[in-house]
């Protein structure tokens, strides 16, 4: 991955790729469990859309919830 997080946070969802989102993965999760869902949409986006990144995001929310 060469973009930097915040350029790939503006992109059109469509062109965000696998690997894009599960580099932004955890700090977004992070971000959810702080502050709700209305955070980058773009990534809720591609989760509807991708069941590999979706199941990713639960495993990664699953884990994050039980550190609490």
């Amino acid at each position: 991955m060469t973009k930097p997080l915040w350029q790939l946070l503006l992109e059109d969802p469509s062109d965000l790729t696998c690997d894009e989102c599960f580099a932004i993965m955890e700090f977004y999760t992070d971000l959810l469990v702080q502050a709700g869902f209305d955070l980058f949409p773009q990534i809720l986006e591609h989760l509807e859309r991708c069941p590999s990144c979706e199941a990713q995001y639960r495993e990664t929310l699953h884990h994050l919830m039980q550190a609490d």
